[in-house]
């Protein structure tokens, strides 16, 4: 590759633009919920209109794995796009630059440096509580700071955050990146022949005038032209800083964009990567079918066979067996939800046979069971259970006949 323009802006321009998104994105609403939330009270996660409840998180489960194949294919071929692009410890960095600036001036400005400070105390606030809008909406969160009514556990979930990324900002920085993110020390394995790196072209070292320029800018504090690092997050501050250098002895950088080592010829075709692209493929169609599957009906049921009430027969030979139910309507919507039994054909009562379900309520009843006749011994019966503008969801139950009396 051959880099003309400074990189900095771009990342500047789009680490903005995630940090925007990251901020804003709890305030979007679909469906009359949030675009993204997981709600502790009732353990549901809202996902652009759709709704997981806790006993169907393992399509989140799927989910992830989808995203770690993603992520390992993006590492294999465009290396550590991550960490200089989009990292969150990398974007607020970004955002908090004018601290590491004030500090490497030599002339002291304690106005500037309190400032600088000040603004990583903004941001460290800001992003706590952005944090917390996925988990409480911005709406409840912010009028109840307004009205002093946080609670201990907003109050304190606020504060530590807040104080772990002031800390973080202020003292840690891109040191992080160099010596425990785990993300670096795997880029060894994770890396082939031809994955793209930020690289200093060995074949031209003799058009390097020491100047010292790529060393002074790197956030991590390497020196690029010693060849791969691991502590280096691709941030291409060393490619800006190179740049105008050898523009004035009209000549390109030094150091750039390269597929693999500088020099070195590119393969087109990697097992590795088709292999991690098909794993992702299958993942995400995994994700996308059991997604499709948990959403078909809003209603969620189950039933067992009740323990305190044993299976009876009645003067006129019909048998009766209770059963312990629960229902859930994860919808938005009231409904009213009618339950009905199959008995292999017999004629069967339920009571209740009808229940009233405002959206989200999860109702525990019990439910009893008349069905004419039968032989003695334990069979099945099927419940089902059915509201408008749902499908219906199914139970398979044992149905005990007790030996007449």
């Amino acid at each position: 590759m051959t880099t003309t323009r400074r990189i900095g802006p771009w990342r500047r321009w789009v680490g903005a633009a995630q940090a925007v998104a990251f901020a804003a994105l709890p305030f979007v609403r679909v469906r009359g919920e949030s675009a993204l939330r997981f709600d502790v009270p009732t353990l549901r996660l809202h996902f652009f209109g759709a709704t997981l409840w806790m006993g169907e998180f393992f399509v989140l489960l799927l989910g992830t794995l989808a995203l770690v194949f993603a992520f390992l294919l993006v590492t294999l071929v465009w290396g550590r796009v991550w960490c200089g692009w989009s990292c969150p410890q990398t974007l607020l960095s970004d955002l908090t630059q004018p601290l590491a600036s004030e500090r490497a001036r030599r002339k002291g400005r304690p106005l500037r440096l309190a400032g600088a400070w000040a603004l990583v105390a903004a941001v460290s606030a800001l992003f706590a509580a952005a944090t917390l809008w996925y988990f409480v909406t911005p709406g409840e969160f912010l009028s109840r700071l307004a009205a002093g009514r946080l609670g201990p556990v907003l109050s304190w979930s606020w504060a530590v955050l807040g104080a772990v990324l002031f800390l973080d900002l202020g003292f840690v920085r891109a040191s992080f990146c160099a010596s425990a993110c785990p993300y670096a020390k795997l880029q060894g394995v994770l890396f082939d022949a031809s994955t793209l790196v930020v690289a200093y072209d060995q074949r031209r070292d003799d058009e390097c005038i020491d100047c010292g320029a790529c060393v002074r800018v790197c956030p991590t504090g390497i020196d690029i032209r010693d060849g791969l690092q691991a502590a280096c997050i691709h941030c291409a501050a060393c490619v800006d800083a190179c740049l105008p250098i050898m523009a004035k002895r009209k000549r390109p950088t030094l150091v750039d964009y390269f597929f693999g080592e500088p020099g070195a010829p590119r393969r087109r075709f990697r097992p590795a990567v088709a292999g991690l692209a098909a794993a992702t493929a299958v993942a995400m169609a995994g994700t996308v079918a059991a997604a499709v599957q948990t959403g078909r009906s809003s209603l969620d049921l189950s039933v067992a066979l009740s323990s305190q009430y044993r299976p009876r027969r009645t003067e006129d030979g019909r048998v009766v067996n209770a059963y312990a139910a629960a229902l859930e309507n994860r919808g938005r919507e009231r409904v009213t939800v009618h339950l009905t039994l199959d008995a292999g054909g017999r004629e069967a009562h339920l009571r209740p046979d009808e229940v009233a379900l405002a959206p989200g309520e999860h109702r525990a009843f019990t439910v009893v069971a008349t069905v004419s006749g039968g032989k003695p011994g334990i069979g099945s019966a099927e419940v089902t259970a059915e509201a408008a503008g749902h499908a219906p969801v199914r139970a398979r139950v044992p149905f005990v006949v007790p030996e007449a009396p």
